[in-house]
């Protein structure tokens, strides 16, 4: 073991994912001298093992859907076939783009990259260590901890990596299985259930809630549930899962309760898609007394700990567990490091899912507002009336806009449908501006766009949408 000359910082990042890299390049943007700790790929689960990899996948199996309708459109095409390994091979090429595009990022932001494991001594103190063992510390004024989440392994599955996985192999897959069971029905569970049923396997989805997307608007819920199951996807909700072994011949035997019945699966592979867990172990979090609850971080409204120096922004604090949520807090971390007191209005970040139909919801749902107390009152307005929608051949869907009836303030917009995910930030600005669903409604959308659903929905609160 050899250990290398300490070097000084204003600023040091653990992790360079989404969060850790804003918050770096923002630093550097406030004329402070920053290093960013890395020991995997930079750009962290996000561009490597999430965010992008998934939605590569899913817009190739969404093309391929699309092409399967394509008589609808007077489009004749013959038999459609799909080759997994070269959508593996687009989906690494995209991959590979992002990361490249990040370490230019920190180069032209003058950021010093330190590949190797990171545990704070002090402080302002880490310590790194690099693959090969050798070692440095390094001096930090702040530091800012970003060092994200992995998959949690339930506690009666045992992943192999080869018959029960994780997300991670699933994203390496050369070939689809004949069957597969995804436990989990949340984000991760459903947009995979829609990647492995394009590709023509039998998906079973096990969710332990009794919906599908259980933190979501139930509308929106309720409507994907019936759009999968229409699909061939089987659905079990309610689920609790009594055992999950790998029988001799080498396929899953699972072994679970729905709904008060018994439940008996065989399937090719298993894929857990269940919560995430923070990645706080051996970072000696310890050393200085990081204050964690269940294994995160705990932060303040400027994503600083109990400890003045140090913060901590993106998925190891146990909020949002959302990229676009991290790269918001690695800001807003940065800028308070820098003395500007900055903080987040999380009641204004949208969750988003890349099914088809699309969906995607800021705010609160109306179960929600109703539970805090508000006086609701609901728009909606369904695709089947959106001219746009028509020509595209996506009728399926709505916009919901849900106002507190006292003050007409949006609380909350939910969105199923096409370009569900990009229409979602005219909501969610419309919300950070306290905007009123009469003030939405009256704002000019133009004609045909999908967009049109929302001014609709707006206008529906007050039951003046003029196409329903």
């Amino acid at each position: 073991m050899r250990m290398v000359g300490s070097h000084s910082y204003d600023v040091a990042v653990i992790g360079a994912g989404i969060g850790g890299y804003t918050a770096a390049i923002r630093a550097s943007q406030l004329g402070m001298n920053v290093a960013i700790i890395e020991k995997g790929n930079v750009g962290g689960t996000c561009v490597n093992l999430g965010c992008t990899p998934t939605k590569a996948l899913l817009a190739s199996t969404n093309l391929l859907q699309k092409i399967r309708q394509s008589e609808d459109f007077g489009i004749i095409v013959g038999d459609v076939s799909a080759d997994l390994k070269k959508m593996m091979v687009r989906k690494d090429a995209t991959v590979n783009r992002l990361t490249n595009g990040v370490k230019y990022l920190l180069k032209k932001n003058k950021i010093c990259l330190l590949e190797g494991k990171a545990t704070v001594l002090s402080n302002n103190r880490v310590q790194v260590k690099n693959a090969d063992g050798r070692e440095q510390q390094i001096d930090a004024d702040a530091i800012i901890i970003a060092s994200g989440s992995e998959p949690a392994e339930p506690p009666n599955i045992r992943v192999d990596k080869k018959v029960m996985i994780t997300t991670d192999e699933a994203l390496r897959l050369e070939a689809p299985p004949e069957s597969i069971a995804i436990i989990g029905g949340g984000i991760i569970g459903v947009e995979f259930a829609e990647i492995f049923n394009a590709l023509g396997v039998n998906v079973k989805v096990l969710e332990k809630m009794p919906a599908v997307l259980p933190l979501l608007d139930g509308d929106l819920s309720k409507l994907l549930h019936r759009i999968l199951k229409r699909r061939g996807i089987e659905i079990y909700t309610n689920v609790n899962i009594q055992s999950a072994s790998v029988d001799s011949d080498g396929k899953a035997a699972i072994k679970a309760v729905s709904s008060g019945s018994q439940l008996d699966l065989k399937v090719e592979r298993v894929l857990l898609a269940t919560e995430r867990r923070p990645v706080t172990e051996d970072l000696g979090l310890e050393n200085v007394g990081v204050q964690l609850r269940d294994g995160f971080i705990i932060v303040d409204k400027h994503m600083r700990t109990n400890v003045p120096s140090i913060y901590a922004v993106g998925d190891v604090t146990g909020g949002k567990m959302l990229a676009h949520a991290a790269f918001i807090e690695g800001i807003v971390a940065a800028e308070n490091i820098a003395g500007t007191e900055t903080t987040i209005d999380h009641r204004t970040v949208p969750t988003c899912v890349y099914t088809s139909p699309e969906i995607a919801s800021v705010g609160l749902s109306e179960q929600e507002a109703t539970n805090l107390g508000h006086k609701v009152i609901v728009g909606r307005f369904p695709y089947m009336a959106n001219g746009r929608a028509l020509t595209l051949g996506e009728k399926e869907g709505f916009a919901k806009v849900v106002s507190d009836t006292d003050t007409d303030e949006i609380l909350g917009v939910h969105i199923i449908g096409p370009n569900a995910t990009e229409l979602i930030g005219e909501a969610a600005t419309a919300m950070r501006l306290e905007c009123t669903s009469e003030e939405l409604g009256k704002t000019v959308h133009a004609h045909p766009t999908l967009s049109e659903a929302i001014m609709e929905a707006a206008l529906a609160v007050s039951e003046r949408a003029v196409h329903i």
